[in-house]
């Protein structure tokens, strides 16, 4: 998938001003009337395709939502408001009638799947430590070390925690 903000040679917080300049910059040097060359043409249809997407605001979250999901598609396509379909990965539609309930259904589904994979793993990390204190003062066993059990369980619990509380930090782009 091509970088359009490679493209353009802007980073991926630019504003619609930081755009039109870059553009504007681009455009000047590969024009087919300043520059006769055939790369240069080639060139140019690039950098306007990557400014035809990334000035129009529902273009670009299109974009941005492929280019961090790892979509294969050359081209970002618009639909018309109305009946939305929101492609999920594979030959899968969803429909929705309005893009805000898409985007509530999936924030709710999303939110309901961190929640349970958060709860899930936190168990996990804590059967292990709690299995690791049973081994050291319950049940001790010639050759086998509690203390991996107790480390891993604590440090597990632990990096999960700080995951949940700084998620937000790591996925806003």
């Amino acid at each position: 998938m091509s970088d359009y903000y490679q493209i353009l040679g802007i980073p991926k917080f630019a504003d619609d001003r930081q755009v039109r300049k870059a553009f504007r910059i681009k455009a000047k040097c590969l024009h087919p009337d300043v520059n006769s060359d055939a790369r240069a043409l080639r060139e140019f249809q690039r950098v306007n395709e990557a400014y035809q997407v990334l000035r129009n605001a529902e273009k670009r979250r299109i974009y941005d939502l492929r280019l961090q999901n790892g979509f294969p598609a050359e081209k970002v396509h618009y639909q018309r408001p109305g009946k939305v379909k929101y492609r999920a990965r594979g030959d899968k539609y969803a429909h929705y009638d309005t893009k805000e309930q898409a985007s509530k259904n999936f924030d709710m589904i999303e939110k309901y799947f961190d929640i349970s994979l958060f709860i899930s793993l936190l168990i996990i990390g804590c059967f292990a430590f709690i299995y690791g204190v049973y081994r050291l003062w319950f049940s001790p066993e010639e050759n086998i070390n509690p203390y991996n059990g107790i480390i891993m369980g604590v440090f597990f619990v632990g990096m999960i925690i700080f995951f949940w509380r700084t998620k937000d930090k790591f996925f806003d782009d």
